[in-house]
């Protein structure tokens, strides 16, 4: 699955290896993504192998196993159908699959046809409200500002949050329509879920996971990777994906915190983090470098003045807040900068 664009496949497969985020929420937290993300993967694999009945298959396991994998269904239905629409063979395979797709759903729904409605409103759970804690998203972050749950309705805010995901994912999605490569459906499948991880209604903090496992997917990628100053250019892993891992783990600390999780979150991290040092060390003089170092050190400073500065009585969550907010931050300006990719590239 990982890319063939070789910049260190080895160093890749390290970091994936010891990243923490993921045995984190799935062995600390107890919520088992990873089956509906390896299932996602699979399929992902599957469309790269041009097996396009069998990664729709995988696909619709990883979707009814957790719903949250509607975040990267879209790439899925434009990067089949894109180069199929126009001609009878194409429709020929694009009718098998979505024969592949009903099956699949009929397989995994017959134990529940009985009580379909209550399993669907616990799949889609509205009336939970716009966001979950502090969950580094739009609708958290100005909510810092305008108390948006007070001011607008549930509906209200159903619409506003389906209007600005489907705004800010269709660009990318219609892009892979016309241009569709391997490389810009993953590419696609990213800027989707992290364009739903933004705007949609209803995010958790762990929900970050669904984007950082197709970010994954870059980090032997050097389209994506920056160059740096001086001889050694090339970097061994892609920066922007190593980035985002570490931004990515660090919104989750609330909820890692909140589960007595500290100690193996800053092991991991720690773990992470040097080994990073190591590999980017001929490369500290690169201006993009410097700012990666620039904000693992924005994080260290954050969880440091949580450890000794006591919040204001006024304030009790603001070390929570200023996390999401800084994530927030960190996601969007990723957001352009995948989509940018995917345009040019």
């Amino acid at each position: 699955v990982v890319s063939t664009q070789s910049t260190g496949p080895l160093s890749c497969l390290f970091l994936l290896a010891i990243t923490p985020s993921q045995p984190l929420i799935d062995h600390g937290h107890f919520q088992y993504n990873s089956i509906s993300l390896g299932l996602t993967l699979l399929a992902v694999l599957g469309l790269k192998q041009g097996w396009i009945c069998t990664g729709s298959a995988m696909f619709s396991l990883a979707l009814n196993y957790k719903q949250m994998s509607l975040y990267h269904a879209l790439p899925f239905f434009f990067y089949i159908l894109g180069p199929r629409y126009n001609s009878w063979s194409g429709v020929r395979e694009v009718v098998r699959v979505g024969l592949t797709v009903v099956l699949t759903f009929l397989l995994c729904w017959s134990p529940f046809v009985s009580t379909a409605g209550d399993v669907l409103t616990r799949m889609f759970p509205f009336n939970r409200g716009l966001f979950e804690d502090k969950v580094a998203n739009f609708w958290c972050s100005i909510s810092v500002l305008v108390k948006v749950r007070e001011i607008f309705s549930r509906v209200a805010l159903v619409r506003a949050a389906l209007f600005f995901t489907l705004v800010s994912v269709l660009p990318s999605q219609l892009l892979l329509f016309r241009e569709s490569s391997p490389h810009k459906f993953v590419l696609a499948l990213t800027n989707s879920a992290l364009g739903f991880f933004l705007f949609s209604f209803h995010v958790h903090e762990k929900t970050i996971l669904i984007p950082l496992t197709t970010v994954m997917l870059l980090y032997n990628d050097k389209r994506t990777n920056v160059q740096t100053d001086g001889q050694n250019s090339a970097l061994p892993v892609s920066l922007p994906a190593v980035w985002f891992t570490v931004i990515a783990t660090f919104s989750m600390w609330p909820l890692l915190l909140k589960d007595g999780l500290a100690v193996m979150y800053i092991a991991g991290m720690g773990l992470y983090l040097t080994i990073v040092h190591i590999l980017f060390k001929k490369h500290l003089s690169g201006r993009a470098v410097q700012l990666f170092f620039l904000s693992v050190l924005g994080c260290v400073v954050l969880h440091l003045l949580e450890m000794f500065v006591e919040p204001p009585e006024r304030y009790p969550h603001i070390y929570p807040t200023l996390n999401s907010l800084y994530s927030a931050g960190h996601f969007a300006l990723f957001f352009c900068y995948f989509n940018y990719r995917q345009i040019v590239d």
